[in-house]
């Protein structure tokens, strides 16, 4: 018997699961699980109804029903198996029995007929096909081409935009492409920082690319910074020439490049496996480089993309300068993250050497904000005011008003942190005007909402601002900001036990790792302890896989905390706190004294 269900089909008799056609692999105990519930999908199924069901006499901790469970929700989505508390789970897809698809394929007896014509067909069928393949061989069609518009600034106040869009026909001989250009009302700036938000602003057809640049002269050329963006993926980089003319021209041997790399063709984020297979075919792109040692940071690999850092640093052509620079700048964020900040000056101070005689302010901006927050942490008080001083002079010299406001919201922040009241409000106020004169995104309105919900003496007149910040678009400088007002709401909500409006805040079909731990929280605060174990398990899983450190690791003390009746698997998440937790961490949240016991 098979039976379907979404885009999915499951034969009993095998055991075996498909997607599209697409053979989908999985564990034993999750196979018998899923034939389980589609077997019974209007049941509500009790915790030991499933264990009889699918361990049968096998003795197992209710933990392995959690686990299996949240590995059937990762698998086919978080509201694909509902939790009634203290009754059980119940399957949510529709199921039903597909059109049997044995009349559509012959038979093995029929297909060993020799009296069946069978063979006649099949001699008949492959002569067709030889046919044609030797017609396809002599008369192509052309491949389709991608389209990609070309981002226009609306208000025509983006000086440095023009110098990119004022002749799109070089991209004329690039069959790979089918080039228009669209009208939007935000600056380039405004593109790099939230692509995902610009191409939907665009409203592209799916499929279709959105494509946004800026121009940067220096005493030896043009650097051209440019942006790709469709609905799930984005990237950017520099080209370089000796004229405007010659850095369009190198920026489309580029693009040429990531198409015949299938970059284009892809509907998934770019990820580090990609990018590495992508490197093995072009281990002298340096953007496609530098982005691999930018994920094997993110995965904790910083030893393995210094390696790739340094190769990048030995092309010493000057339209390299940008990745050199880059590179540079990388280098030092590794140092600034392991507390080494004599080395991580020195290659800030590399860095700004990179930089010289170019207005590469993008890079330059880096340098600045990097160098802040490095004399904030060694107490250099005076120098890290002098930065921002600085950098917001220069950033008026280059009428970059989204890269001003950045920098007094950055003082603001800093002000605040060493105690000066009277610069962090000044800051902010200066951030708020040029937030209206220059009609600058929505997206920026996050971080002026949370100073103001900071400010406030009762957490009850934080509430507006928190929740106008969840309304905001997310964006690369933003995110962080989105998140510690769902956190602050959530801890709001758990205090004044209002559960209702906190789970009314997880509304997203897919959530994140931070957002499945605050949802376990909010399910402890009510003591629903078996539904707030398994968003713990779900959180601790996706975490580890995402390599998010920080929610990994307080979803296992919760679990740690949680599973007093399983000792060895209480073990394990205790083994897990001490081999990737600092001492620190483990002594501030009470672990140190339990792993001594436990040795």
């Amino acid at each position: 018997m098979e039976l379907q269900f979404s885009q999915y089909q499951y034969s009993c008799d095998k055991r075996v699961l498909y997607r599209n056609g697409e053979l989908i692999v999985l564990k034993r105990n999750q196979t018998l699980l899923l034939e389980y519930f589609l077997l019974n999908p209007s049941d509500i199924h009790s915790k030991d109804d499933i264990m009889n069901a699918v361990w049968r006499n096998k003795v197992v901790s209710e933990q392995v029903v959690f686990q299996t469970i949240s590995q059937l929700r990762a698998i086919f989505g978080e509201a694909t198996i509902k939790t009634y508390s203290k009754k059980g789970y119940k399957w949510q897809y529709a199921v039903s029995n597909p059109i049997d698809n044995s009349l559509n394929h012959p038979s093995v007896e029929y297909a060993k007929n020799k009296k069946s014509p069978y063979y006649l067909y099949t001699a008949i069928s492959c002569s067709f096909i030889f046919l044609i393949l030797l017609l396809a061989s002599q008369w192509q069609t052309p491949a389709a081409q991608t389209p990609l518009y070309i981002a226009t600034n609306a208000q025509g106040t983006d000086g440095q935009s023009k110098l990119l869009l004022t002749n799109t026909s070089v991209f004329a001989d690039n069959a790979r492409f089918s080039i228009k250009t669209i009208s939007l009302s935000d600056i380039n700036q405004q593109h790099f920082l939230s692509p995902q938000q610009a191409w939907k602003n665009a409203q592209l057809p799916l499929n279709n690319w959105l494509l946004w640049g800026d121009m940067y002269p220096s005493e030896k050329g043009v650097f051209l910074h440019y942006g790709l963006s469709n609905d799930t993926r984005h990237w950017q980089g520099y080209a370089f020439g000796e004229t405007t003319e010659k850095a369009r021209l190198a920026l489309d041997e580029q693009l040429k490049q990531l198409h015949d790399l299938s970059f284009f063709s892809s509907h998934k984020p770019l990820s580090l496996a990609e990018l590495e297979t992508m490197h093995s075919h072009a281990p002298n792109n340096a953007q496609i480089t530098l982005l691999l040692a930018k994920h094997l940071v993110y995965a904790k690999q910083p030893d393995v993309a210094m390696v790739h850092l340094d190769r990048l640093l030995t092309d010493r052509g000057y339209g390299k300068k940008a990745y050199r620079a880059q590179a540079q700048w990388l280098i030092g964020m590794i140092y600034k993250m392991r507390k080494q900040h004599q080395q991580s000056t020195h290659r800030l101070t590399l860095l700004r050497k990179e930089l010289e005689h170019t207005s590469l302010w993008p890079l330059q901006y880096d340098y600045f904000n990097t160098s802040a927050w490095l004399h904030y942490e060694q107490g250099n008080i005076e120098q890290m005011f002098n930065v921002l001083e600085e950098a917001i002079s220069l950033a008026q010299h280059q009428q970059a008003p989204l890269a001003q406001f950045e920098l007094h919201m950055l003082y603001s922040i800093l002000a605040k942190k060493v105690n000066n009241t009277a610069q962090q409000y000044a800051q902010l106020n200066k951030a708020q005007a040029l937030l209206i004169a220059h009609n600058l995104s929505d997206s920026n309105k996050a971080i002026v909402y949370f100073h103001f919900a900071l400010f406030t003496q009762d957490n009850a007149l934080a509430l507006p601002y928190l929740k106008r910040i969840l309304t905001i678009p997310k964006t690369a400088n933003n995110y962080w900001v989105l998140d510690n007002a769902l956190e602050m709401l959530v801890s709001y909500y758990i205090e004044v036990r209002d559960f209702k409006s906190a789970h009314a805040l997880f509304n997203d079909t897919v959530k994140q790792p931070a957002q499945l731990q605050l949802e376990a929280q909010v399910l402890l605060a009510q003591d629903l302890i078996d539904d707030a174990r398994l968003l713990f398990q779900e959180a601790f899983n996706t975490a580890r896989l995402t390599h998010n450190r920080l929610v990994s690791l307080n979803s296992a003390l919760a679990l740690y905390q949680l599973t007093h009746s399983i000792p060895e698997l209480k073990s394990e998440y205790l083994a897990f706190l001490q081999t990737n937790a600092s001492p620190l961490w483990l002594k501030q949240h009470g672990v140190t004294s339990a792993i001594a016991l436990e040795h």
